[in-house]
């Protein structure tokens, strides 16, 4: 993972129950708020298995997550992701014929000008602009460790898949080495629009690099 940056968005709870399509799945309380992120993600060096790194692609891809609690393992934390997308056509064939994962194939960008960092995902599906900030700010989370610790929870996630009736499960692994706060400037699209007219508020920012990550696919698993 070269580079990653989190747009986190506090949302009404109602509206995430909403969403969820499972009873087992449950939103992830902060403050009484659900947490709900656009995550984009710079990739290098993308292998399956032990395809060497040598071989690896590289992508820009991002996922629409939520922070859930998985009830059936007694309240572990989780998340929920109802859209990947990716701007490798490769990346996105594969996952969706080898995981049973819908990864739409979606022009995507991550990068800087002489002050801002600047995200683009599609013609209007998310566009975000983001300066360095001085000092994290947040309602949700006190400190970038509590961000952190909170991201770190969350390593198993469930999505929407091919099959109708069943959703994927990912464990990602990851070596992140901290993150630094970004201040919004301005942000929008088609991607968080829902969870605006719903309500929810732009919270945070922040952006890490140069860490290793490892996606383990476990199946499907079947709605009761």
């Amino acid at each position: 993972m070269e580079e990653r940056i989190i747009f986190t968005y506090r949302l009404p709870a109602d509206h995430l129950e909403r969403l969820l399509p499972v009873a087992w799945l449950t939103p992830q309380l902060v403050d009484g708020d659900a947490v709900a992120s656009v995550c984009v993600l710079r990739l290098s060096k993308v292998t399956a298995g032990p395809v060497p790194a040598l071989f690896g692609v590289r992508s820009v891809s991002a996922a629409r997550r939520y922070g859930v609690l998985d009830q059936r393992s007694g309240g572990r934390p989780a998340v929920f992701v109802t859209e990947r997308t990716t701007n490798s056509a490769l990346g996105s064939l594969f996952t969706g014929a080898g995981f049973s994962a819908q990864h739409e194939h979606l022009s995507a960008n991550i990068s800087r000008d002489d002050e801002s960092f600047l995200v683009a995902l599609g013609n209007d599906r998310f566009n975000g602009r983001a300066v360095p900030a001085q000092r994290w700010s947040s309602s949700l989370f006190p400190t970038l460790g509590d961000f952190s610790a909170f991201l770190a929870e969350g390593i198993r996630s469930y999505g929407t898949s091919r099959h109708e009736g069943q959703l994927t499960i990912l464990d990602l692994f990851k070596e992140d080495k901290g993150y630094e706060p970004l201040a919004a400037r301005a942000v929008r699209g088609s991607l968080v629009q829902p969870w605006l007219d719903a309500g929810a508020v732009l919270d945070s920012v922040a952006r890490t690099t140069n860490a290793k990550y490892r996606w383990t696919y476990h199946g499907l698993t079947r709605r009761p």
